[in-house]
């Protein structure tokens, strides 16, 4: 269950604020085209050195890499700082996220597109590192509106 007050979540959050402050000073020395390259560019690194992680840790342990053990495996300790909803059928996995710790750091800061590079690169980075090929959509994310919500839809291929 949700829970605002999530620790996991607070320090997710204070995490992310650094990141959108970060990607905000290149975005402004390095201007919007290069410096989105070089955002993305570590945030793609980043992700698919968590993803690679994740997925030798199950691997080791001799279990079949599924949407369940990548969550089983995931490298955040458990908690409840998201307000998510995951329906997985077959090889598809649907997420719907009300409330991330992500999202609300960079509305408070007021740096949703600097955040917003964050969000397209990370999911599909780990998802790609951890299943290999896949299909990857972002119907919606936080940025669309003051309460959007983010989805992602993962198929593994």
């Amino acid at each position: 269950m949700f829970n605002q007050n999530d620790p996991v979540g607070k320090a997710t959050e204070m995490t992310a604020k650094l990141f959108a402050l970060m990607a905000d000073e290149v975005l402004k020395h390095c201007g919007e085209e290069e410096g989105s390259q070089i955002v993305r560019g570590a945030v793609r690194r980043y992700g698919l050195m968590r993803g690679e992680a994740i997925r030798a840790s199950i691997l080791v342990d001799g279990k079949e890499v599924t949407f369940e053990t990548a969550e089983e495996y995931s490298d955040y300790p458990p908690n409840h700082a998201w307000d998510c909803e995951s329906q997985i059928e077959g090889n598809c996995l649907r997420e719907v996220n009300r409330v991330c710790p992500f999202s609300t750091a960079f509305r408070a800061l007021g740096l949703e597109q600097a955040g917003k590079l964050y969000c397209e690169e990370i999911d599909l980075a780990l998802n790609q590192a951890i299943f290999g090929e896949i299909r990857f959509e972002r119907p919606k994310l936080f940025t669309d509106g003051p309460d959007a919500p983010c989805e992602m839809i993962v198929t593994r291929l």
